[in-house]
């Protein structure tokens, strides 16, 4: 053993002296050559994107600029201000803005604005007269020179989105009357982030006037960040240098930093025409580790080492090593999909094959008490979770249901519908006819309520029954499945030791109601309440509150 290892460390000594200086120096020439590159994309990045959101605010400028000369939309402000009799140009603003809006499909919304802030026209449906929310906006907004502000959320008639408000002025003989008003779908920047080709592993950002994010990620996050990739306590290098910059001089430049002792460079640039400002990063690190020389000095290197100890390596790479790596990848495999069914499969004849059968073994007996456990665990989440007697969820856990049910709707805004079942007259039948038929009968309206009923079902005492539901039902698909559900009742069920037809009436007790206006307790009261009035009712019906 000690001979294999004296053989073993002069192949490597002389085969990592000559690896280790050629290394040293590709690894220089390869860092100083990627850095400069690396630089040069990124500020290549940082230009391009400039330049096309530049573009783009100038276009949304030029298209607003002609709303805002359109004789009509001038007519429509000065009606508004009760200068100029024209009452039918503002119908034909909102038609001409709706125009606007559906050949522009990053545009969100067109509105037009007096001075005194009232909506004189929109495409969207609105009360005219409205004051707008631009009347609390910064007055950098309002002086008429076109600005586009910063990111908010807002639901608009295409759905919920986050949007960026474009502002400029409507002049008539030279005097300000009012405002155009677009607000710009963020996803146009998402696309124009997707599509930048050359940004490779690196992070964009464009960010607000108040640091929000518009945009951000790769060219492999379609879904934008919602927040910076590091935490602000991680990023003390970044934010030492760049609180140093006097970024009135320096309007755009570029941040050298270390993070998580990886080598970064931000390139940033503020937007014309608004207070937005661009950040490129690149990882300066990974690409050091990615570079094409580097990859070449790896692969020399590691040629090198196999000539040397290939010979040596190979009994011990055959032998031992591979059945090491087969039994810690079964090992992996039973960790991560926990199925103890998998073996270890080795023949040899020597240790390696000892130690498999060894583990084999252990992994029987661990399978048959992983199997047992599952088992017993199963029958106790039954018993916690059912009634003895008729099998459907008993009282804990139907309200655990329902309670998480209105959850799950108040989040997703789904409708809702709960009801309460009890059976009319229940101490009838224990008193006519024995406790032993009175538990056939709960059984009976159980399993009735199960094959009926689309959600779940639950026992929560003695006759009484409680169902939820979530999804969209018609009130008149409700109605109709309990008048079914009523008639099975009355019909379907026979007295064991008499062979007659016991009618079994229950008075039933619904509410419907939807996801945003859910609260839990108020539903559960609404559901025993119409039960009752059931009751008061004549009983053998049900009574369905639609909110």
């Amino acid at each position: 053993m000690k001979l294999k290892h004296s053989i073993l460390g002069l192949l490597l000594l002389f085969t990592l002296i000559p690896l280790g200086i050629f290394g040293i120096f590709s690894i220089y020439e390869t860092n100083r050559k990627i850095d400069e590159l690396t630089e040069q994309n990124v500020r290549a990045i940082s230009e391009n994107q400039v330049m096309n959101i530049k573009n783009f605010t100038q276009d949304r400028n030029n298209e607003m600029d002609i709303i805002a000369n359109y004789q009509l939309t001038q007519d429509a402000i000065l009606y508004s201000l009760g200068e100029k009799e024209s009452p039918l140009a503002r119908n034909y603003v909102d038609n001409l803005l709706k125009e606007r809006k559906k050949y522009s499909i990053f545009v969100a919304s067109i509105s037009v604005v007096n001075r005194n802030f009232h909506v004189v026209s929109s495409s969207e449906e609105y009360e005219p007269g409205t004051v707008s929310a631009m009347k609390d906006v910064d007055p950098k907004y309002q002086t008429g020179e076109f600005m586009i502000g910063d990111v908010y959320e807002r639901i608009t008639d295409d759905g919920r989105k986050n949007v960026v408000p474009a502002y400029t002025g409507v002049y008539y003989n030279n005097e300000l009357i009012g405002y155009v008003m677009e607000e710009l779908d963020t996803a146009y920047f998402d696309d124009l982030r997707l599509n930048m080709d050359t940004l490779a592993d690196g992070t964009f950002y464009l960010l607000d006037g108040n640091g929000a994010i518009i945009t951000a990620g790769d060219t492999k996050n379609k879904r934008s960040l919602k927040t910076f990739v590091s935490k602000s306590s991680d990023r003390n290098d970044f934010q030492k240098k760049w609180d140093a910059i006097d970024h009135e001089k320096n309007p755009s430049g570029y941040v050298r930093y270390r993070y998580h002792r990886q080598d970064y460079i931000t390139y940033y640039s503020d937007v014309e025409n608004t207070c937005w400002g661009i950040r490129v990063t690149e990882n300066l690190s990974a690409q050091k580790q990615t570079g094409r020389t580097y990859g070449m000095l790896i692969t020399l290197g590691l040629s090198a080492l196999i000539i040397g100890v290939c010979c040596t390596q190979y009994f011990m790479t055959k032998k031992i090593f591979a059945p090491i790596t087969h039994i810690l990848q079964v090992f992996a495999q039973i960790r991560e999909s926990e199925d103890y069914s998998l073996r270890v499969h080795i023949q040899e004849k020597h240790e390696t094959g000892e130690l498999a059968a060894g583990i084999n073994e252990l992994l029987d007996y661990v399978e048959q008490a992983d199997r047992k456990e599952k088992e017993r665990q199963q029958k106790l989440l039954q018993m916690a979770e059912n009634d003895p007697l008729t099998g459907i969820k008993n009282k804990k856990a139907i309200e655990k249901e329902m309670l998480s049910m209105v959850q799950r709707a108040v989040e997703s805004h789904e409708q809702i519908t709960f009801g309460f079942v009890d059976i009319d007259d229940f101490r009838d039948y224990n008193t006519n006819y024995g406790h032993q038929e009175g538990d056939a009968v709960i059984q009976f309206v159980a399993q009735t309520l199960k094959e009926n009923i689309h959600g779940a079902v639950g026992r929560i005492g003695g006759d009484e029954f409680a169902f939820c539901y979530a999804g969209e039902l018609e009130p008149e698909r409700i109605r109709h499945n309990a008048d079914k559900i009523l008639e099975i009742l009355r019909t379907q069920h026979v007295n064991e030791q008499t062979g007659e037809v016991l009618p079994v009436p229950c008075s039933i007790g619904i509410v419907m109601s939807q996801g945003d206006t859910l609260d839990y307790t108020q539903l559960i009261r609404k559901a025993d309440l119409a039960m009752y009035q059931a009751k008061e009712n004549g009983k053998n019906t049900f009574v369905l509150n639609v909110d």
